[in-house]
């Protein structure tokens, strides 16, 4: 069992969307999940369309009373997801268990006695760092940080990691840290120096995939609906999509996409050389050009979907970009992320259908 708190003292940056949307992304890979919803304005509860007067017990009674967390969990409409829901009450948890033994661990106590089995356990957190995110914190064996382009996300990204190392070190628990990208605009120049800064500093995991902002994710929540049921086809459906599948990379050796047909013949490794892929003596090649393109990766079938794993990067002053990964001959699905966008490969003609509801490239590559 995975747990994972989301956590950003910063408000606005997609914590309570982040929350809502990858649990809802992992159920439909088949994972049961429970989202534990730790902040006293209740959205992560409200965004799964649980309102306030169906909730008898919640979370505030498991952190004063004691009270078993199986006893507050609350179905959704969607299946594998469940809710221990908030209420406002729980604001005033601080002072109501401020003499009480060991109270930063009370939530880490509840999930260890939790009877139900999940395989992933989120945990949303309050927009600071009280007495409420130390116990997510020292409960999760992992955080997720959502990071919008803004100096206040970047302060408050250096204050949380801060936080974290002193909690690691009082306690002797280890948190991987991992940065969310979120409300991403590729097109703005700040928001690619900000990721770039994050990049330079944070030792940690970054997601290749940033959420770009989009309409459709704020809506989904006034309808209490993830984007996965609101709107299945809109461009923050397929990022939330993309960064399970990097979360359930962490664990399992591939996550494959399912060939449903070929729509047109395979590249041969005989064509001119000239932009157009095969192979080199360090592996095949291939090739994208986008004199405007920032950053440029590729992930498939050959590299378990994770962006630039094991490729080799050439960068030409014509903005041609060559990606030599050393495969074998077989087939092979891939794309191109360019600048955080999932692409085909415009050179080549083949393209299978994945289960997104688009396609992604195809190679075949003869011996």
């Amino acid at each position: 069992m995975r747990i994972i708190a989301i956590a950003n003292q910063k408000g606005g940056c997609g914590k309570t969307t982040t929350a809502i949307n990858l649990t809802a992304c992992l159920s439909r890979r088949d994972r049961t999940v429970l989202l534990i919803d730790m902040d006293p304005q209740g959205h992560s509860t409200l965004g799964y369309n649980i309102r306030t007067e169906e909730i008898g017990l919640s979370i505030y009674h498991v952190l004063k009373e004691g009270i078993s967390l199986d006893d507050v969990i609350l179905n959704t409409r969607i299946q594998n997801v469940k809710v221990a829901p908030s209420t406002i009450v729980l604001s005033t948890i601080e002072q109501d268990i401020a003499n009480f033994p060991e109270k930063e661990g009370r939530l880490h106590h509840a999930i260890n006695n939790l009877k139900r089995v999940f395989d992933y356990i989120m945990i949303d957190c309050p927009p600071n760092l009280g007495l409420l995110s130390i116990n997510a914190l020292r409960a999760a064996s992992e955080v997720i940080i959502p990071l919008d382009a803004s100096f206040f996300s970047l302060h408050g990204l250096g204050k949380l990691i801060e936080t974290i190392e002193v909690l690691n070190r009082r306690t002797g628990h280890k948190l991987e840290t991992s940065i969310l990208p979120t409300m991403h605009d590729r097109r703005s120049r700040f928001a690619r120096e900000v990721l770039d800064e994050v990049k330079a500093h944070f030792k940690g995991f970054i997601f290749s995939i940033p959420v770009r902002r989009c309409s459709k994710l704020s809506e989904s929540v006034s309808f209490g609906s993830p984007i996965s049921e609101y709107a299945p086809n809109s461009i923050g459906h397929w990022d939330y999509s993309g960064i399970t599948d990097e979360l359930l990379l962490q664990e399992e050796p591939s996550v494959r996409t399912h060939s449903i047909a070929v729509l047109s013949s395979a590249i041969s490794i005989d064509a001119p050389k000239a932009m157009v892929s095969g192979y080199t003596d360090n592996g095949f090649i291939f090739i994208y050009r986008d004199p405007g393109a920032a950053e440029v990766k590729i992930a498939g079938d050959f590299n378990d979907w994770i962006p630039d794993k094991g490729v080799i990067t050439i960068r030409e002053d014509d903005g041609t970009w060559k990606k030599i990964v050393p495969i074998q001959p077989g087939s092979y699905q891939y794309k191109f992320c360019i600048d955080g966008d999932w692409k085909e490969d415009p050179s080549n003609p083949n393209i299978v259908s994945n289960r997104y509801g688009s396609y992604n490239s195809l190679v075949i590559i003869d011996s």
